[in-house]
């Protein structure tokens, strides 16, 4: 059985294969990580900035009330100005008091919480050039991809031009034949383990006839294809 024109096919076959997964599976996956990998740079800058932001809003809300406070001690020190009665004094200087209290503690929660913001902003800010230097390494990842893709495809075209000379030398039994295993067997053509009568490809135990066909191909240049019963594939 000679075989030699198809399994020289096969081979390029595969090569067509491998260089179409690599085009359709590996590199867009690859560009898939990239991705994946600048949005969780992304993810992580957007989560230092609420950090960040709600740092700074818990200041402003102290600020805002520290501010309030003291507008309440100059209208209570403005009107302690006018008043002559005891109980309008005493009033004014409660305010007066009350507001000074509560600025008090305003200011100390304003000085609690600008401490509490710079923490977030160093974050913010390491996390900010962490994107920046993803978006570099992501950039040179997809550059190298695009350049694998190019060569990839001018290798395969290359093969493909091969594949239609080598189509050309298969004899038209056997080019049939293989074409319709390729669809859902592969690879082919198999080498069958003579000692123990197993198929390679599906791994089972062939009857002795098998044997027996494959032996007698083995000697006989003209002989037909040589096909494991249970999977179909070329036997070798």
């Amino acid at each position: 059985m000679d075989i030699q024109a198809l399994l020289a096919l096969q081979e390029e076959d595969g090569r067509i294969r491998d260089l179409q997964r690599e085009l359709k599976t590996l590199l867009p996956a690859r560009r898939k990580a990239a991705d994946a990998r600048l949005a969780e740079a992304r993810k992580r800058v957007l989560a230092a900035e609420a950090e960040n932001l709600q740092a700074n809003r818990e200041y402003d809300r102290f600020n805002r009330q520290f501010q309030r406070d003291r507008d309440r001690m100059a209208r209570a020190e403005r009107n302690a100005t006018g008043m002559t009665g005891a109980r309008g004094l005493a009033a004014a200087d409660q305010e007066h008091r009350a507001a000074a209290e509560s600025a008090a503690a305003a200011e100390a929660g304003m000085a609690a919480a600008d401490k509490n913001r710079t923490p977030t902003e160093r974050r913010l800010d390491e996390a900010k050039q962490f994107e920046a230097e993803e978006e570099l390494a992501v950039q040179e990842i997809l550059d190298a991809a695009a350049a694998r893709k190019t060569a990839v495809e001018a290798e395969l075209e290359k093969v493909q031009a091969k594949r239609e000379a080598l189509v050309a030398a298969v004899p038209p039994a056997q080019l049939r034949y293989y074409d319709r295993l390729r669809l859902t067997r592969w690879p082919c053509a198999v080498e069958y383990n003579r000692a123990e009568g197993v198929c390679t490809g599906c791994n089972l135990v062939q009857p002795p006839s098998v044997t027996q066909a494959v032996l007698h191909a083995d000697k006989t240049p003209n002989a037909p294809l040589v096909t494991c019963p249970a999977c179909g594939r070329i036997l070798i």
